[in-house]
Parts: structure tokens; sequence; C-alpha cells
């Protein structure tokens, strides 16, 4: 077998790996109607989705102090966090173990909480996939700044040139290319095919089409 054009592949993990619409989306809304808001259609609310979470209710409720929403949803999470079901996307599972066996090493980097994200990631089969997860809590800046990719690359020992950066919003994409990174968006997560207007490298609409750009097969 011929060897991987990349060392690794990180990926972004709520409309990358885990469709997790409901958990992610369900708690902007009890939190939005809890403080007296009306939410937007869902389509509206994904297009806030990407940096910390606090940037996410200052676009949606701009005249509130957005700390008390934040703890408001990381709790709403919390409680549900091994009720509610959460799938990988479809694919997901079998691309990262197609990766793995050809000495591709995988890891995620998401502005969740380490609570939930791990938690939800485990649960939903990718338990022993990833060798590092990383999440809102481990830098001080989560995405669009490049720290938690790089950081995820210091803890593998490569460098942004030896990996690529899967995700599905323009934060991703735009950390992505900061850490210097060879970028994928997917069409399938919260920012549609509007992902393909902040030009990440590669386009694709499958996770599955993750495994010829990594492996050239």
């Amino acid at each position: 077998m011929s060897q991987p054009h990349f060392a690794a592949a990180l990926f972004d993990v709520d409309g990358t790996l885990l469709d997790s619409t409901d958990y992610v989306m369900g708690a902007m809304e009890y939190v939005l109607r809890q403080h007296g808001r009306t939410p937007p259609p869902r389509n509206v609310i994904g297009r806030t989705l990407g940096p910390a979470l606090a940037g996410c209710y200052r676009a949606l409720a701009p005249d509130l102090d957005p700390m008390p929403l934040v703890e408001a949803h990381r709790a709403w999470q919390r409680e549900r966090v091994k009720t509610m079901p959460i799938l990988p996307y479809p694919h997901a599972i079998e691309t990262l173990r197609t990766l793995r066996d050809a000495g591709v090493r995988c890891a995620a980097v998401t502005a969740r909480s380490k609570v939930s994200s791990l938690g939800t990631l485990e649960g939903a089969g990718f338990g022993g996939l990833l060798e590092v997860a990383l999440s809102a809590e481990d830098t001080p800046r989560t995405k669009p700044h490049p720290d938690p990719l790089l950081l995820a690359l210091k803890l593998m020992e490569l460098t942004p040139s030896q990996a690529v950066f899967v995700g599905d919003t323009e934060a991703d994409i735009v950390a992505g290319r900061a850490a210097g990174m060879t970028t994928v968006g997917v069409t399938y997560g919260f920012w549609g095919e509007a992902i393909a207007g902040t030009k990440p490298d590669h386009l694709i609409r499958n996770i599955a089409e993750l495994t010829p750009i990594l492996l050239g097969v």
C-alpha cells in the first residue's frame, strides 16, 4: 500500500462527525425561550455556529450578557449527554477506521465543553478512533483562532503541513487555514452548501470522500 498523503486528519465534531442537530440547536432554542426570545429558524441558528458559544449567543441575542446563556446551554446539554441519542454521520465510523488502518492518525477539535463532547463521541462509537480530543476548556481561544488545532498537532508531534482539518463551518475553515493546514469543508453539516463560500482546499458531500484525498485511492 502506498503512503498516505497526510499523517493525520483533525475533525470538528458537531456537524462533521456527529449529527447533533437536536442536541446543539435544542439547547439554543431552550435557552433563548427561557430568556424571552423567540428562536430563529434552525438554518439561521446554524450559520452562527462554529466559534465559541458566547459568540453564537452574541449573534442571536446581542442585547443580553452571553455568559448566563452559555451556562444554561451547557447545563441543558449535561443533563442529556447520556440520554439524548446522537449518532455519527453515515460512513463516519467506517471512514475513520479506514484511515486508522492505513496509518492516518485522527483527532477531534470542538468548541463544545469537554463533558458533553467526550460523552457524545464515546456514545456514538468513536472510542479508540481518536488519538486526541480537545474541547473548549483546553485553550484560552477556540476556533476560528488556530490555537486548538496547533495544540492538537503539538500533542501529536506533527507539523501543520502533515495534517488536514475537516469541518462544516466558516470558523473551522478559517482556523485550519490560520494554522497552516489543508482544509476540507463538508456540505452536510450546519452550514450546508454555504461552506463552499469559505473556499476550503477540498469540498466533500459525504465523509467517505475524504478517503481518496488522504490516501490517494
